[in-house]
């Protein structure tokens, strides 16, 4: 009597050899496991050896559903009794800590046009001045002078001379508002 062998699929191979590995990796990795103590022998013996057993796992991900936040019970803001400056913004200039740099810093916003830098340096009134004028050309810086807690400090344009009226200390404190007084002289 003759038997024939039907050859494999390739299904079947794969199968097969998905089988045999996962037997192989189970003896191996029972041959790995932590030791009990040392082995000892009884008066018995077997031959026949104990079955393998092969556990295959598969992880079935299920994606996130969305959630909705628990609404909560809304609360009261808190408001600081005490008055504090903001600090002052990332690129905000320096205030100067000299009447001269502080009376330059000052022309500059004007002559730029930066109300906001102005108005940072110099009173309400000193800024209202400073902008009623347009200048046509940027006027050179010509000195400070200092009297009685003040620098007078002055620059001269093309048809125009600017003094500026600068707090000696508010300047050297490096506080805002020192440039107190603007005038022109035609």
């Amino acid at each position: 009597m003759t038997t024939r062998h039907q050859p494999t699929t390739p299904a079947t191979a794969s199968a097969l050899s998905a089988v045999m590995l996962a037997i192989a990796i189970a003896v191996v990795l029972a041959g790995c496991g932590p030791s009990k103590g040392p082995a000892t022998t009884t008066g018995t013996s077997s031959t026949t050896p104990a079955p393998a057993t092969v556990t295959v796992t598969t992880t079935v991900t299920a994606s996130p559903t969305a959630t909705r936040p628990v609404p909560t019970k809304p609360t009261r803001p808190t408001i600081d009794p005490s008055p504090t400056t903001p600090p002052p913004g990332k690129d905000a200039p320096a205030i100067p800590r000299s009447a001269q740099d502080y009376g330059i810093a000052f022309v500059t916003a004007w002559v730029k046009g930066d109300r906001t830098r102005a108005t940072q340096l110099g009173s309400e009134a000193a800024v209202k001045d400073a902008f009623a004028v347009r200048p046509g050309v940027a006027p050179r810086f010509q000195h400070c002078e200092g009297a009685a807690g003040s620098s007078y400090c002055t620059w001269e344009g093309d048809e125009y001379t600017l003094q500026l009226r600068i707090l000696n200390e508010t300047a050297s404190t490096g506080q805002p508002h020192a440039v107190t007084e603007v005038a022109f002289r035609h």
